[in-house]
């Protein structure tokens, strides 16, 4: 399970379960990952990962609908730290 943070707000915004599974910062499935594209349970775009551990959106970039996927139970964690976020030009935190 890999942590992620948010690009702009540094808050925590859950974790990368598996490679392709997202879970929130309350443990709840809310989406999965098609490379390092990150999509929620009904096929929107949610953001991309940006340096392994931060999950961010492009500004300018508009991705395509991809297909739905069934949820996966909640699993319980206790979260991350919150960090400093990330000024980068052009990145928003992610729909999440």
């Amino acid at each position: 399970m890999k942590p992620l943070w948010k690009i702009r707000s540094g808050k925590y915004a859950g974790w990368r379960s598996n490679g392709d599974l997202l879970y929130n910062a309350q443990g709840d499935n809310v989406g999965y990952f098609d490379g390092n594209n990150c999509y929620s349970l009904d096929g929107h775009n949610i953001g991309e990962i940006y340096r392994d551990d931060w999950i961010g959106k492009k500004a300018s970039v508009i991705r395509p609908i991809k297909g739905s996927r069934a949820s996966y139970a909640s699993i319980a964690r206790a979260p991350y730290a919150n960090r400093a976020g990330l000024a980068i030009a052009g990145w928003d935190d992610p729909d999440l």
